[in-house]
């Protein structure tokens, strides 16, 4: 698909060139031209389930999918280091975009690797060139982290995970930007400013086992509660929505079901009126507890309990909806819990958020205000905000 470079144009005339970060340190933008890497102010940036119960528990006896429908496999995860030692990303992925020009996008973290980070889905093709030719990415990463005002850096997409000696997937970062005095579409107006990156894709069956995603949040609040956390949060189990009303509605936590997934018919919680995924993610590093969910309205595939290593595409399990493209998206930002009356504001921790004398190998640096309280007031009335926005374009593929 062919971009129109006046749009682009425009748009980058509109961005700053750099970013500042919390400590007023002037942050290049990963598109400029020279831009090789950038040190963050803080690095802030399971066994498959038994889902086959999953009938039992909603009353299903039996799932039925129409003859030829095509199952998704999981992709193998590339191990053949690329450019800089990233992982390759395979061309579904790319679009009309170049292997070379996805890897301009890439930012250093505190350990000295390199890692990928966000990008606009249509860019030049000569960084020194912003109003010359351009391709388009078949994949996307939500808000701009540089418009963000709790922090406007580039975030380091896979740095915790490779901390907790995982893989994620490239194409499942979405970056969430919440600025004080944003409203939504229930009237309520942002009183604190808020970055959300998290690993959400729907693409792929991986999602129905790994309970443990990155979240990375930043807040910043006018009366000087402050946080900047990162890790793999817990996730919880996966499940359809039935099966979440009642995992949440007994008296055990151990059956909660945090990603809450749409299933093939037949499965006994058959979608009639609308799709609809959503992660609950949980992140405790000691001093502090976050809590984020992240949702989409299109998710690209979904769930045939009788075997969560693939992934059924949504079109074939729900023909009246058509290809989806995980684009469609909304963000709930908290609530945030501290218990940090006094002591160091800056500390480290490993990726589950255990506490780590600095300099440990892997320890990822944590930034929590000396404050004790049970969630902050984010808007009017709530201690969590809430933000629909859709970043669909065209020429997104089905691996975003």
């Amino acid at each position: 698909m062919a971009s129109d470079a006046s749009d682009v144009a425009s748009d980058a005339s509109d961005e700053p060139s750099v970013a500042s970060d919390r400590l007023g340190r002037r942050v290049p933008r990963p598109w400029d031209p020279g831009y090789r890497s950038c040190v963050r102010r803080m690095p802030v940036g399971a066994t498959m389930l038994a889902l086959a119960a999953m009938g039992i528990a909603t009353g299903a006896v039996a799932i039925s999918l129409a003859a030829g429908v095509t199952r998704v496999d999981q992709p193998a995860v590339a191990t053949k280091p690329a450019v800089r030692g990233l992982q390759e990303i395979p061309s579904p992925i790319l679009g009309e975009c170049s292997t070379a020009v996805h890897d301009r996008f890439v930012v250093t973290g505190p350990d000295g690797r390199s890692y990928r980070t966000w990008h606009p889905q249509t860019v030049p093709l000569d960084p020194a060139r912003p109003n010359g030719p351009t391709c388009t990415f078949a994949h996307e990463h939500g808000d701009d982290p540089a418009t963000s005002l709790a922090d406007p850096t580039p975030p380091l997409f896979g740095y915790a995970a490779y901390s907790a000696g995982m893989d994620e997937p490239h194409e499942g970062f979405k970056v969430f930007v919440i600025n004080a005095g944003t409203q939504n579409d229930e009237g309520r107006i942002a009183r604190t400013s808020t970055r959300l990156m998290a690993h959400m894709g729907t693409g792929g069956p991986k999602r129905f086992a790994e309970r443990h995603h990155t979240l990375e949040l930043d807040l910043v609040a006018p009366d000087g509660h402050e946080v900047h956390v990162q890790g793999m949060a817990d996730t919880g189990l996966v499940g359809s929505i039935c099966q979440r009303d009642a995992s949440l509605g007994n008296a055990s936590s151990a059956d909660d079901v945090g990603r809450t997934v749409v299933v093939v018919p037949g499965a006994g919680c058959d979608t009639t009126g609308a799709l609809y995924e959503i992660w609950k993610f949980e992140l405790d590093v000691e001093y502090a507890h976050v809590i984020a969910s992240t949702a989409v309205f299109d998710p690209i595939t979904v769930l045939d309990p009788r075997d969560p290593t693939v992934a059924v595409p949504t079109e074939q399990a729900y023909p009246k909806f058509g290809v989806q493209h995980g684009c469609n998206r909304e963000a709930y930002h908290g609530p945030v819990y501290w218990y940090h009356a006094t002591g160091p504001t800056t500390f480290w921790t490993d990726a589950m958020g255990m506490v780590v004398p600095a300099g440990t190998p892997g320890a990822l640096a944590q930034f929590v205000s000396n404050h004790t309280d049970i969630g902050i007031p984010m808007n009017q009335d709530q201690s969590i905000m809430k933000l629909h926005r859709s970043t669909c374009a065209p020429g997104l593929g089905t691996k975003n």
